[in-house]
């Protein structure tokens, strides 16, 4: 389990990283260990690839360590120091990035040695790099907090008495708002998630706690809002609780503002949730949303706003079903064929197969090519995600049902929703809907393979449609409801 969690390690390393690294290691400051060196050493031979056969414990032994005899407890060791070493090194390489946290860092240090001049000069650096940011993060506040605590423990520290003729120090309430400034951003961050959760995902009871109390307090501290990252939580958190669309509107023009006074992350964050919310209205009957969640998926495309994190390697499968999914809402397959030839070398290699055997079997299903899309769906693969695997067996039910094969396509119904309700994967509200699919499908694929045609029951069928999403369901009933009507009326000529 250390050899593997070593290999995953490395593999997320970049060339200069590997380079770095290997520098970490003779630096005796880190490691005085030469096995750790030896075993590294072979390692990065293997880099990028890492084959499987070559890192093999015994191999990995053998071109390491020369002849000795094999040692599996000796090598276990130098494995876990090796894995710790890099550990250590990763750190490093945050707080390379996190410059505001190793800054604090720093000064928590100077303090704690009382190197009085050398804390405030630092000090006095560190609160003009924090003003001089554009964008201002619930960890930038933090590091303000931290800052004014140890600028006014310097204070603190003057044998110079405080007396009640002196006045309250304005740094002392400017620790005060850093520090409530960084939990309600925090907060709210947390209440969005809670809510998104809440809202699309799974069913849970009540509200986080002191949710409704900072809502009602950031209602009437409007200076508080003036920080663009604590607005854009602030009403994604009242547009997932109240259901207002006012919110979604503001949002959604801040998002395509596209201004550098909130970060990346925050910005991927917020094309998530603002996407789950239209599909969610849409799902509702606004057909309006429709096209704003299409829009809000073409502005993630354009700047590139598609993996969690800036400039990730990997687009989550997930975000690309979300892209076909809308495309052929919007009946455009040519547009979802565009983007999967642009993006599939952003699909990771394990799930790229059946990622793009789904995508290409929506296109051609799209476009009629029934026969065309099964093929697609037959080259899938090992899927090792639940939801693609529902959706491609829901997927198959309509190529089934277009090609008018009603016993295969009862048989595969069953095999879907027993999987549907075995599967430990997927959440409830997803489970429902599914199983409301399913059951309409059902119904729909009986009264085309029955001998006699029952109009009431297409009408009540149709009737029942009318409020759901069930586009493709709705056009289905729709189709078999007006060939009903031009058989009885040939019949009647």
């Amino acid at each position: 389990m250390q050899r593997s969690a070593v290999i995953e390690t490395f593999k997320t390393f970049s060339r200069q990283d590997i380079k770095e690294f290997g520098l970490f290691l003779q630096s005796p400051f880190f490691n005085t260990n030469q096995s750790v060196i030896k075993l590294f050493g072979q390692i990065r031979k293997l880099y990028p690839q890492f084959d499987e056969k070559q890192t093999d414990i015994k191999v990995l032994f053998q071109k390491a360590f020369g002849k000795i005899e094999f040692d599996d407890s000796f090598l276990r060791m130098t494995v876990f120091r090796l894995l710790e070493s890099s550990k250590e090194f990763l750190t490093i390489k945050n707080l390379q990035r996190n410059t505001l946290l190793k800054e604090t860092l720093l000064l928590d240090e100077l303090s704690s040695r009382e190197l009085n001049n050398l804390l405030k000069k630092s000090i006095n650096e560190l609160d003009k790099k924090i003003d001089k940011l554009n964008i201002k993060t619930a960890d930038t506040y933090l590091a303000k907090y931290r800052l004014e605590y140890f600028k006014n423990e310097l204070k603190a520290r003057d044998t110079k008495m405080i007396t009640y003729k002196d006045t309250l120090d304005e740094d002392l309430m400017l620790e005060q708002k850093s520090l409530n400034t960084y939990f309600f951003i925090s907060s709210m961050k947390f209440f969005q998630y809670f809510l998104n959760q809440k809202n699309f995902v799974v069913k849970a009871e009540g509200y986080p706690d002191f949710m409704n109390s900072i809502l009602d307090f950031l209602n009437h501290r409007s200076d508080y809002l003036s920080d663009p990252v604590l607005r854009v939580y602030y009403n994604l958190v009242q547009m997932l609780s109240s259901k207002e669309d006012k919110y979604f509107f503001e949002l959604r023009n801040i998002i395509f503002e596209n201004k550098d006074d909130i970060d990346y992350n925050e910005k991927y964050n917020l094309i998530t949730i603002l996407r789950n919310y239209a599909q969610l209205k849409y799902s509702e009957g606004n057909g309006e949303f429709k096209k704003y969640m299409i829009d809000i998926l073409d502005f993630s495309i354009k700047h590139n706003i598609l993996t969690p994190v800036h400039n990730g390697k990997y687009i989550n499968e997930m975000r690309i079903m979300n892209i076909v999914w809308a495309g052929i809402q919007l009946k455009e397959p040519e547009r979802v064929e565009e983007f999967l030839k642009k993006f599939s070398h952003r699909i990771e290699p394990e799930k790229k197969q059946y990622v793009l055997a789904y995508g290409e079997a929506c296109v051609e299903f799209e476009k009629g090519n029934f026969s065309n899309a099964l093929v697609k769906l037959s080259g899938t693969g090992p899927i090792k995600n639940a939801f693609y695997k529902a959706a491609i067996k829901q997927l198959t039910l309509m190529i089934y049902y277009e090609q008018k094969l009603f016993v295969p396509a009862a048989e595969a119904s069953d095999a879907f929703a027993h999987f549907i309700r075995t599967d430990k994967l997927l959440p409830e509200m997803y489970i429902s809907k599914t199983s409301t699919f399913i059951n309409f499908y059902n119904r729909l694929i009986k009264l085309n393979d029955s001998p006699v045609k029952n109009k009431y029951e297409i009408s009540g069928l149709i009737s029942e449609l009318s409020f759901t999403s069930f586009t493709w369901l709705i056009d289905k009933a729709n189709e078999f409801d007006n060939s009903l009507k031009k058989d009885s009326g040939q019949r009647r000529l």
